[in-house]
């Protein structure tokens, strides 16, 4: 059973959003109609977006960023959401704050280009996010507030339909750089991650110790994935992304998939989310072809932990925040023969 959504105006930015938290996250089918007759009268569950509601719906009040068709600094109110700090904070709402502006503020990183445009080229940092700001960088955010978003519609109308989602561990390895190896921190930090998935140890005195066990003796790894074109190649956007210029240039070499939406020196999830998704150009208004894979930490990122006890915090942190959304933890390969000092 579909979803219908009453807006004002269905702008690029509204269908982009609103495709990517139904479709690509809760796997659900929707319909628009900006005719309010249309609305009132379909027996279909129903939900508005707009400044106003039409009726007694569910209603999702919005802000004027996914109307908008520049990229305009925004002054973004910040509000509660029970233990969250949440932006884009609106009044007489289902959510005390906007959703989908928030998420589409998020996904598109549009914060990086009002950064990109004054400072000349230089690495975005990760302490100048929103998220990190809001102590949510750590968090697939969007994927969370979709769940909730769920969990209101599925109240209201019991008869939607939502398809199912497993967690799933992606250990991605670089091309030039696969080899069998021993003593190897790229393979021992990706079985140290699936050690932490693996329900057979429970305490945390037992991951511990199989930590120490295989930063200091060898151990092969068969399950880490070798993937094609990526966008790595001659290692330049190894932390040097560069929003839009670096995705801009890979779509004028016709590269289809990409791994560099992270943070080189902090482990979470830069555009808010571990579900792929796909490039929107802000400068055009369109989504474009490249398939963006959201990694949430580098064997590089890992290795700066200086005890097995702060490597364990930071994986459990990570794993435990993609299981709960049932995501994808996209874990990268960066060095080769690395060993924690």
């Amino acid at each position: 059973m579909k979803l219908l959504i009453y807006v004002p105006l269905i702008s690029p930015r509204i269908k982009y959003i609103f495709s990517f938290i139904f479709n690509d996250i809760l796997r659900a089918e929707i319909d628009f109609t900006i005719n309010k007759e249309e609305f009132l009268q379909s027996t279909l569950p129903k939900m508005s977006y707009a400044e106003q509601p039409i009726g007694n719906e569910l209603f999702f009040k919005s802000k004027h960023l996914l109307y908008e068709h520049k990229i305009i600094a925004q002054r973004i109110k910040i509000t509660d959401f029970g233990e969250m700090k949440v932006p884009f904070s609106v009044s007489k709402s289902i959510l005390p704050f906007d959703i989908f502006a928030a998420s589409f503020y998020f996904l598109s990183r549009h914060e990086e280009y009002i950064y990109n445009e004054s400072k000349n080229g230089e690495p975005y940092p990760f302490k100048d996010s929103l998220q990190y700001k809001l102590k949510l960088l750590k968090i697939p955010i969007i994927d969370n507030w979709a769940l909730i978003l769920k969990n209101i519609l599925l109240k209201r109308f019991p008869d939607l339909t939502f398809g199912a989602k497993q967690f799933s561990f992606k250990p991605i390895f670089i091309r030039h750089l696969q080899k069998k190896a021993k003593n190897n921190f790229i393979t021992n930090t990706a079985t140290l991650i699936k050690i932490l998935i693996d329900k057979k140890l429970h305490s945390k005195k037992d991951k511990i110790a199989t930590i120490k066990q295989i930063i200091n003796h060898n151990n092969d790894f068969d399950h880490v994935t070798t993937v094609n074109g990526l966008s790595l190649y001659n290692n330049h956007f190894i932390g040097q992304l560069q929003i839009p210029k670096s995705y801009i240039k890979l779509l004028k070499n016709a590269t289809k998939s990409d791994y560099s939406m992270y943070y080189p020196d902090f482990p979470g999830f830069r555009a808010g989310t571990c579900t792929p998704f796909y490039w929107y150009d802000l400068q055009l208004e369109k989504k474009t072809q490249l398939l963006l894979h959201p990694v949430a930490t580098t064997d590089l990122n890992l290795l700066k932990n200086k005890t097995p006890e702060a490597l364990l915090l930071q994986m459990n942190e990570l794993v435990s925040s993609v299981k709960l959304v049932n995501g994808n933890l996209f874990f990268l390969s960066l060095s080769n023969d690395i060993r924690p000092q």
